[in-house]
């Protein structure tokens, strides 16, 4: 039987004396000590008993293998914590509604929401990037300048609003809050109707007489080389789940409230 221990004296002036689990053990540098390297005071050791008790055998436990030990403790830990954390989360809030604020969030952060195709090659830009298009105050500057793209700003900020509107029912105990959750949907179309507007705007704008039908085939051509991505199909898609459930919510408490009698 193997234990974790530590060398409490070296064999310098004679036995050295082993501290495990509470206890004192001696041991010889010839006879028990397995390592080239003397026995330290302080010095982490691997202690092997006998089967009558006493000690067999002391093995110096390298400083990697204890930092590697240390670290899986503390994966462990996180991990316990962790899923403490998740477990409390569910029972609270639901396994749904997390499932579907994880799918906007990899929607709205990680995936192409919309894609332009220009001369020097196909850029792609996820929803978030999108704000920082509208946040620039050069939206031709914001498409140039690709991935990097600029600062969301207030529409960042506005967008974490949205994201959290789902869970204001949790907080707000009014029939009302349950509409919290169709900001979603409400962001991603006042979005749409910006980014429209700003393109829009690049070609300037609604031009009269002999200028027109060259302005609406310049449109048309930006139009034709903006394409819908997956990020944004599947952020709509989830963002009508949540208002649907949201409306659904919001009248059952609604009729729950009147259906309860006066006091």
């Amino acid at each position: 039987m193997t234990k974790r221990g530590k060398i409490l004296r070296d064999t310098s002036t004679g036995p050295g004396l082993v501290w495990v689990e509470q206890q004192q053990y001696p041991f010889s540098l010839g006879a028990q000590w397995r390592s080239a390297t003397p026995p330290a005071a302080g010095m982490t050791v691997d202690v092997e008993f006998a089967t009558e008790g006493g000690v067999a055998a002391v093995t110096p436990v390298s400083e990697s293998q204890i930092a590697k030990e240390q670290a899986e403790a503390m994966m462990n830990t996180a991990r316990e914590k962790g899923g403490a954390v998740v477990s409390s989360a569910i029972a609270r809030f639901g396994l749904p509604l997390l499932i579907a604020t994880a799918l906007l969030v990899v929607g709205w952060f990680f995936l192409s929401a919309v894609s332009v195709e220009a001369m020097f090659g196909k850029i792609s830009f996820t929803f978030w990037q999108m704000l920082g298009f509208l946040n620039s105050n050069n939206a031709l500057e914001a498409v140039l300048q690709g991935q990097g793209g600029p600062s969301a700003g207030l529409y960042g900020f506005l967008a974490i609003i949205a994201l959290l509107g789902p869970f204001v029912r949790f907080f707000w105990k009014d029939a009302r809050a349950h509409l919290a959750g169709l900001l979603p949907l409400l962001f991603m179309m006042f979005v749409g109707i910006m980014v429209r507007s700003s393109l829009h705007s690049m070609t300037g704008g609604s031009v009269d007489g002999p200028l027109a039908e060259m302005q609406r085939q310049a449109q048309d051509e930006m139009m034709s080389a903006i394409k819908i991505g997956f990020g944004a199909y599947l952020s709509l898609l989830v963002s009508l789940y949540l208002a649907a459930i949201a409306a659904k919510q919001f009248l059952a408490a609604r009729a729950a409230n009147t259906l309860q009698p006066p006091q």
